[in-house]
């Protein structure tokens, strides 16, 4: 059997999956928590494993890329590719990601300095052909079907990244009409437009493939030139010279020395840690999630023994179990547990659901108090196998919690997770689980040991452990939604809606799809004649700026605020409502790499309440017989810096219950009005913690670059130990490459070393505000576990159901209302700080009045 040699384009994936994931604008796209975009290199990464994961023992790999740099083409040609529009800033910065990715990966790529990809990868191509390799290449670039033979194949990618035509010799005849050599021909007589190939004025591709049948090439076509009669014929004589340059320019050299020999494109696998590395660095815990192929052997044969009762289980002493079980939907509520791998130390077992149901001694496993107890993901556990008749009692070690304090990208992803304990899974998901529960307790133990190491312990132990029993009362506890009150809601914002797609469509002239990004920009830049940005962008930014030039703009903002009310906050929350009324979000305590909870199914946390239309939906939910109770930080993070930053006067004017805006306003803007000012303040005092610029607050303020420069500075003049605490910060980013919140944890911001000046700007303004949102997120959580401490202490019928960023939620019983003033000294005293903490609480029958 021939082996594989698989050649990708690198440029061609690069742009293709950009402006595949860009189409909603640069400020839609995928970035890192600093703000790194990543969008290119998400979608290149699934392109990458999916070919990976598709790779067998013998298969060699290899991605070929443009320097950058102009070409022999160029000197030939000056034109040559003039007329392309220079790559967004945004794709740039991501090429030597893409490199860095393919390192992680252990995957070769090259470039030559002079040449194009499509030089260096013909030449592989050709050269591997000659010595017996089938050969793959992967583009988008229909320059490279000129390199199709019997051993060589292009796999073509059309629309997206997910439409790829396979094309041999016999399907590019098929597809185009016309064969691989003929492919500079057909670019001589059409031109290229994307290269800037002028080709024959009057030739397209029905003509140029109609000759090329008729006379094979083009060299043949131009002997025959006089026999070509009218404007065709006339045409070919006179732009002779074009054709042959465009063919010339076109056609792809062969022959370039190889960078190394072609058993060094071998693919012998990934370095797990290489890998999990750089999951972390760009927070792309996704592309791990993908990654089933490590063309390495799992460390040792590890399956599990199927059992249908305990009486086969062969451990007669043990201390501990570590067990996963599996289910039928990723939704936990939803799900039906199905088979539970678990292990007492040495064997693993397997035993479906059903059966263990049945057997006492195996239930009472799980039930027993004193025996410790390791899992991945204990909250998953505890909720499903609690709604079906099984409750975990005593100590449980949640790895994957673990894992989360020391690395916030861990993957919540089996394979990947073991991966970052160097551990290869294997490709049977049945296996994969045996190996889980073999290794669970040693890989507890040895994620305790970083923990000492990092002087993190105390974190996992304080704070996530025991807050992962305070998540599952609360999910379990849900939040009652009136169904009626929220299609109410939903039926009324449905009329408005259709009101407002009459209103477009008549503004607009015609009928067009509303959603689509590109009819739009036709309607808005084309059609109506409004001044299009560089990109055609329809942003929320770019309507805003326009939404004084024509009366369909504000209509268009109105429609896609009530469209994304009805479609998130009523169509996705009514399937989410269980028979109890209620519906039971998932809070995921570790995905975010800032530390904050976040929950889905459905997200309650981001609930809109900038306008009042999206605030309405909150009057859907309700807390049954008991009353709402919000309890909300107030400016916690500005009262962090206080702390942090040791500023005395900051600390003064919380201590003393004054108004920080109006304080600011009064030292930055003495001669402006108050109320005024105070706004300004208020924009600016954030904009610090936030890390913002100078052109950022411009922005904000609606003033000149060189103003809003000015006001920073005289913030700090005001506040000089806030200007201390950044510069120690960014010292501290600039030596060991992360920053520390209060607790300890650890959040690196590896922009800070990149050669681009901006981005390592960007990095020392993250550096600012990561630690304060990283500590209050500390913070919320241990009043979290504080009040529940409280609340399961005194026996209280109140209940803890939800947490919006700084905002605790109760279900509050009418008996107890006297325990507020309890649950306001727990959250304000929750930490010993120069600062005083300060809650604002709000009460009502709906979550809307309580807001």
């Amino acid at each position: 059997m021939s082996k594989r040699l698989i050649i990708i384009d690198g440029n061609s994936l690069l742009f293709r999956a950009y402006y595949a994931t860009a189409y909603m604008g640069t400020d839609k796209i995928m970035r890192t928590s600093t703000g790194v975009p990543t969008n290119a290199i998400f979608a290149f990464a699934n392109m990458i494993v999916r070919i990976v994961n598709d790779l067998k023992a013998d298969d060699h790999l290899f991605v070929a890329f443009d320097t950058g740099e102009k070409t022999f083409r160029h000197e030939e040609y000056d034109d040559y590719k003039a007329n392309r529009q220079a790559a967004p800033d945004e794709l740039v910065t991501q090429f030597p990601i893409a490199r860095e990715f393919l390192d992680a990966l252990s995957i070769r790529h090259d470039e030559v300095v002079g040449y194009e990809a499509d030089d260096l990868a013909g030449s592989l191509a050709k050269a591997a052909g000659k010595e017996g390799f089938k050969v793959e290449l992967y583009t988008s670039d229909q320059d490279y079907l000129q390199l199709i033979d019997e051993d060589i194949s292009v796999q073509l990618i059309r629309r997206g990244l997910s439409d790829v035509r396979f094309l041999d010799p016999k399907g590019l005849y098929e597809e185009f009409g016309y064969h691989a050599y003929q492919v500079p021909d057909f670019k001589g007589l059409t031109g290229d437009a994307s290269d800037n190939l002028k080709g024959v004025p009057g030739v397209g591709k029905v003509t140029a493939t109609k000759l090329l049948a008729e006379y094979d090439t083009l060299e043949k076509i131009l002997e025959n030139a006089d026999n070509i009669k009218g404007k065709l014929g006339e045409n070919i004589r006179e732009h002779k010279a074009t054709a042959l340059q465009s063919k010339h320019l076109a056609t792809i050299l062969t022959d370039l020395p190889l960078p190394c020999p072609l058993n060094d494109f071998h693919y012998k696998g990934f370095d797990n840690s290489a890998v999990h590395a750089f999951a972390q660095k760009y927070e792309m815990r996704q592309f791990l999630n993908n990654l089933k192929y490590t063309n390495s052997e799992v460390e040792e044969e590890i399956k599990a023994h199927e059992i249908k009762s305990f009486n086969e289980v062969k451990e007669k002493d043990y201390s501990y179990i570590s067990f996963y079980v599996t289910a039928s939907d990723e939704d936990y509520y939803k799900a039906t547990p199905e088979f539970i791998y678990f292990s007492l130390g040495k064997n693993v077992y397997r035993i479906s659901f059903n059966d263990l149901l049945l057997d006492p001694k195996l239930k009472a496993l799980f039930s027993d108090e004193a025996l410790l107890k390791y899992t991945y993901d204990y909250k998953r556990h505890a909720i499903m196998l609690s709604n079906h008749a099984l409750d975990i009692k005593g100590t449980v070690n949640d790895a994957l919690v673990l894992t989360y304090v020391w690395d916030t990208n861990v993957a919540p992803n089996i394979s990947a997770f073991l991966l970052t304990y160097g551990v290869n899974a294997s490709s049977e998901e049945e296996e994969t689980y045996a190996i889980l529960v073999a290794k669970l307790s040693a890989i507890y133990q040895e994620g305790i040991n970083k923990l000492k190491k990092e002087n993190l312990l105390q974190v996992y132990e304080d704070i996530e452990k025991p807050l992962t029993d305070v998540l599952i009362k609360m999910e379990k506890a849900g939040f009652n939604v009136d169904k009626d009150v929220l299609t109410a809601i939903g039926s009324e914002y449905k009329v408005i809606l259709d009101n407002l797609t009459h209103t477009i469509f008549l503004l607009a002239g015609h009928e067009f799809n509303i959603n689509s990004p590109k009819q739009l920009a036709t309607i808005l830049f084309d059609e109506l004649g409004l001044k299009a940005n560089r990109k055609r962008s329809t942003s929320a930014d770019v309507l805003n700026d326009l939404k004084d030039k024509h009366p369909i703009i504000p209509a268009i903002l109105e429609y896609r605020k009530y469209q994304k009310i009805i479609s998130t906050y009523i169509d996705g929350f009514i399937p989410h409502i269980h028979r109890d009324g209620k519906v039971h979000t998932t809070f995921n305590q570790a995905l975010t790499t800032t530390g904050r909870l976040s929950s889905n199914n459905p997200n309650l946390q981001n609930i809109s309440i900038r306008h009042e239309e999206g605030r309405e939906i909150r009057k859907a939910f309700n807390a049954g017989d008991k009353d709402v109770l919000a309890i909300d930080y107030s400016q916690i993070e500005l009262r962090l810096l206080a702390a942090i930053a040791n500023v005395p006067s900051l600390i003064d004017i919380f201590n003393s219950d004054r108004d920080i805006h109006s304080e600011t306003a009064m030292a930055l803007f003495p001669l402006e009005d108050l109320n005024y000012a105070r706004r300004k303040a208020k924009a600016v005092n954030f904009g610090i913690v936030y890390g913002i610029s100078d052109f950022g607050l411009s922005e904000q303020l609606e003033t000149t670059v060189k103003d809003a420069r000015a006001i920073i500075q005289s913030f700090f003049k005001t506040y000089p130990e806030v200007w201390t605490y950044r510069q120690e910060v960014i010292n501290e980013l600039i030596k060991e490459g992360y920053v520390k919140t209060l607790t300890g944890r650890k959040r690196y911001i590896p922009q800070i070393n990149d050669p681009n000046y901006q981005t390592r700007e960007f990095a020392k303004r993250a550096a600012m505000n990561a630690p304060l949102q990283g500590s209050a997120a500390d913070l919320i959580k241990m009043a979290m576990i504080k009040v529940d401490e409280f609340l399961t202490k005194n026996k209280c019928k109140t209940k803890l159901i939800l947490q919006v960023h700084d905002e605790l939620i109760f279900a509050l019983d009418q008996d107890e209302h006297e325990i507020v003033d309890d649950l306001v000294n727990i959250m304000e005293n929750v930490l010993d700080l120069p600062v005083k903490l300060k809650v604002e609480v709000k009460t009502g029958k709906t979550w809307f009045e309580a807001s």
